[in-house]
C-alpha cells in the first residue's frame, strides 16, 4: 500500500582517512572505514537478514551496528522496521521517537514513521509525519511521501482527501508512474471513466510497460464506457503476457466481475448516498420564521370538532348572561393571525359600528387568534348584513 524509503539500506560510503603504507617499497593507499561506514554495512546486512526471514541473524547485526554507532539515526530507524517485521509495535514507535530526536529534521525517518502509523490505523498522527517530511526544504522524495499520505486517507475511506494528495504527488513528479496508476485508479473507483482513461494514457506512455493490475483496470475502464473492443484488446493483452497472474486466472473464471478497485467503489458510492442523506435531513429556519410556523402550527391545531365545541360554549354562555336561549345556527368567526375587527367587516359586508355592538368591543381593542366573533346580533334577529 504506502511505500518505506529504505535509504538506510543503500549504503553511502562516508569519506575516510587516506593513509600510505609500503609493501616492497611500493605504497599502498588505504581507506580507514570509519565507525558510522562500519555500521551502515552492519545495517544492510541485517536488512538482508530480515528480508530473507532470518530475523536472529538481522538483529545480530542491528545490535552490532548499534554497539558500533549508537547515535546513527539509520540504526534506530532499522530498528523501528526490523520491530515493526516482528510485530513489536510499542518497541518500534519507541526506536522512531529514539531516531527523531537525535535529527527532528530526518526526512526518510519521518515518511517511514508515517507509513508506519497508517498502518496502524492512526490517520491523524501518519498525516502529521507525512507532512513534516515534505516540509524538509532537502528532501528530494516528496512525491512518494504525498502518494503514501494519498493512499492511506484511500484506504480510511477519505476519497477527496486521497485524490487532493495524489494530485499534488502528481505535480511534483508528473512522469512518476505509481502515482498515475494510483491516479487513474481511484478515478475508476468514483466513476469518472473519462478521467480515467486519460491517466491510462499518461502511465502507459510513462511507463513504455504493462502490469496485470494495469491491463486489468484498463479492460474495465473501457468496458464501462461500453468500449468492448478496446477492452477485448486488453483483456487479450492480459493473458497473453502474464497468463499465470491473478487477474487473468479471473479474466478466464469470471471476466473480471470484480477487481480490488470495484471494492472501493462500493464504499465510495455508500459515502456519497450517505452525503446526500445527511443533506435532506438538514433544514435550514431563520429564527423570525421559526416562531411564526410555530404560532400557526399551534392555532391551526384546533379541530373542526373542538371549534364546534368552543362555540357552542361561547354562545351557550352569551345567551345565559342575556338570558336567552342558545341559538347554534348563530352566524360566528374565528379570529386568525392578522385578522382585525375591520378587515372581518369588510369581508362579511357588515358595519363595523354593528360588529363592535354585537361583541362588545371597541376598534382599538385587539383580537387574538381563537376568538369568536358574531356576525349576527345575539340578541334578536337582526339581519346579518346591516
Amino acid at each position: 500500500m504506502v511505500k518505506l524509503v529504505v535509504g538506510f539500506s543503500i549504503i553511502v560510503w562516508l569519506s575516510g582517512c587516506v593513509t600510505q603504507n609500503y609493501e616492497n617499497n611500493s605504497p599502498v593507499i588505504e581507506n580507514d572505514a570509519s565507525k558510522n561506514e562500519i555500521a551502515l554495512t552492519r545495517i544492510s546486512l541485517a536488512l538482508g537478514y530480515l528480508k530473507i526471514g532470518n530475523t536472529e541473524q538481522a538483529k545480530l547485526n542491528l545490535e552490532k551496528a548499534k554497539y558500533i554507532s549508537p547515535d546513527l539515526v539509520q540504526v534506530h530507524t532499522a530498528f523501528a522496521h526490523y520491530y515493526e517485521t516482528v510485530g513489536e509495535f510499542e518497541q518500534t514507535i519507541h526506536a522512531y521517537d529514539k531516531a527523531l530526536k537525535l535529527k527532528a529534521d530526518d526526512a526518510d525517518t519521518l515518511n517511514n514513521y508515517g507509513v508506519f502509523l497508517c498502518r496502524r490505523g492512526r490517520i491523524d498522527d501518519a498525516q502529521t509525519q507525512f507532512l513534516k517530511a515534505i516540509a524538509v526544504p532537502s528532501y528530494i522524495l516528496v512525491a512518494q511521501s504525498y502518494e503514501n499520505l494519498a493512499l492511506c486517507h484511500l484506504h480510511s475511506g477519505n476519497f477527496v482527501l486521497a485524490k487532493q494528495y495524489l494530485n499534488k504527488a502528481i505535480l511534483h513528479s508528473p512522469t512518476r508512474a505509481d502515482s498515475l496508476f494510483q491516479m487513474l485508479r481511484l478515478q475508476y473507483i468514483m466513476a469518472d471513466y473519462k478521467a480515467a482513461q486519460l491517466f491510462l494514457q499518461r502511465f502507459e506512455k510513462n511507463t513504455r510497460r504493462f502490469k496485470p493490475e494495469s491491463l486489468a483496470l484498463a479492460f474495465k475502464i473501457y468496458q464501462k464506457q461500453g468500449k468492448r473492443g478496446i477492452a477485448k484488446n486488453y483483456a487479450s493483452m492480459l493473458v497473453k503476457m502474464f497468463p499465470n497472474s491473478g487477474p487473468a486466472q479471473q479474466y478466464l473464471l469470471n471476466g473480471l466481475a470484480e477487481i480490488e478497485a470495484d471494492k472501493f467503489a462500493r464504499n465510495y458510492q455508500g459515502t456519497e448516498q450517505a452525503e446526500v442523506k445527511a443533506k435532506k435531513r438538514v433544514i435550514v429556519l431563520s429564527p423570525k420564521k421559526t416562531v411564526k410556523q410555530t404560532q400557526h402550527r399551534v392555532a391551526n391545531k384546533i379541530t373542526e370538532k373542538t371549534l364546534t365545541k368552543q362555540l357552542t360554549q361561547q354562545q351557550a354562555k352569551f345567551a345565559s348572561s342575556q338570558n336567552l336561549k342558545p341559538v347554534n345556527s348563530l352566524p360566528v368567526y374565528l379570529v386568525k393571525p392578522g385578522d382585525n375587527l375591520f378587515s372581518i367587516s369588510v369581508k362579511y359586508n357588515i358595519r363595523l359600528k354593528s360588529l363592535q355592538r354585537w361583541n362588545k368591543i371597541k376598534a382599538s381593542n385587539i383580537l387574538r387568534a381563537g376568538d369568536v366573533i358574531h356576525l349576527a346580533n345575539p340578541t334578536k334577529d337582526e339581519p346579518p348584513h346591516e
